[in-house]
């Protein structure tokens, strides 16, 4: 008898020991409480990371729920997430859900981030989305993409900063510089220098300044004054012209019938005709008054020359008692 009752003894305190190691693991595990109430939310996104079964769902940091299944779907594109909430708290339609990961390298987790709380509370089998969790072995490749584009960056900027070292800092040209910086100083110092001689010639000649406007202000009104007179001395003369239009006009004809009759006589002296054509026509008469003119010419002349009083020498013919009054050629 002493050996069975020691079996079940043993058996009893194994079996006893089991059950409270269950309860032990049931109770600080990730798994569900089978005698706890609650209700499921379908999660769906396009990627889940590293989210397993039985992950944490928290709310504002606390505790609310767990993951029970995490199902691919029939197209391979989504992802459903069945949570399992078991805190009585009201999960509105507003919320946000993120698959985020506690510390660097930790467990991934549903995190439902209330907003408004303006849409009702999520009932049991409610369907929501959430965004994507952060991958990071895209993010390295990102980064891996970003660092080599960096690297080529600090390389075009060091090849400037080398072409500036050599060009814009040599010798040479610092020595340009310094000089173009003096000659901009001396600019200066002279662009001040006209400046207040500019300054002072204003002060200085402001009176003859003011003169110089007065006297041209003198002179518009001056000039306005006769302009005015010679509007009216142009007005009175198109009324003296509209008022003896008519004798003007007689005038006119007077002239224009003076005009034909000298030129009737221009033609009839061109043709010859009458006894002032025939003179002037006649060759005679040409050749007297052509002689006439060369004579009174030559008078006029003389007369210039000698007086009005003068009269030419007569020249005696040469005879043999006719002294020779120059110098002799043996002399």
């Amino acid at each position: 008898m002493e050996p069975k009752s020691l079996a079940n003894k043993v058996g009893l305190f194994v079996l006893a020991g089991l059950v409270i190691i269950a309860a032990l693991i049931l109770n600080f595990s990730k798994g569900a409480s089978f005698w706890k109430k609650g209700r499921d939310i379908i999660v769906t996104s396009g990627n889940v990371g590293g989210l397993r079964a039985g992950a944490v769902v928290t709310m504002s940091g606390v505790q609310v729920g767990l993951v029970q299944d995490v199902l691919l779907s029939e197209d391979g594109r989504s992802v459903r997430i069945v949570c399992r909430i078991e805190s009585p708290v009201a999960i509105h339609g507003d919320a946000r859900f993120d698959i985020e990961q506690s510390g660097f390298l930790g467990d991934q987790y549903i995190a439902i981030i209330p907003t408004l709380n303006a849409a009702p509370p999520l009932a049991d089998g409610a369907v929501v989305k959430a965004a994507d969790p952060f991958n990071l072995q895209e993010a390295a490749r990102g980064m891996m993409g970003l660092m080599s584009k960096l690297e080529a960056t600090v390389t075009r900027v060091d090849s400037a900063v080398d072409r500036v070292d050599r060009i814009l800092l040599a010798e040479a040209a610092l020595r340009d510089l310094t000089n173009t910086i003096a000659n901009l100083r001396k600019t200066s110092e002279k662009a001040d220098l006209t400046l207040e001689e500019a300054h002072l010639l204003v002060r200085d000649g402001r009176p003859a300044v003011v003169a110089t406007l007065t006297n041209v202000n003198a002179l518009t009104l001056r000039m306005a004054a006769v302009a005015d007179r010679i509007g009216g001395l142009v007005t009175n003369a198109d009324q003296v012209v509209v008022e003896n239009r008519e004798s003007v006009r007689e005038t006119l004809a007077s002239l224009r019938d003076t005009a034909a009759g000298l030129k009737g006589i221009s033609a009839d002296l061109q043709a010859g005709r009458g006894a002032v054509g025939a003179l002037l026509k006649d060759p005679g008469v040409q050749v007297q008054v052509t002689s006439a003119v060369a004579n009174l010419n030559l008078v006029s002349s003389n007369v210039a020359k000698h007086g009005l009083l003068w009269s030419p020498k007569r020249l005696t013919p040469l005879t043999n008692d006719t002294r020779y009054s120059g110098r002799g050629p043996f002399r």
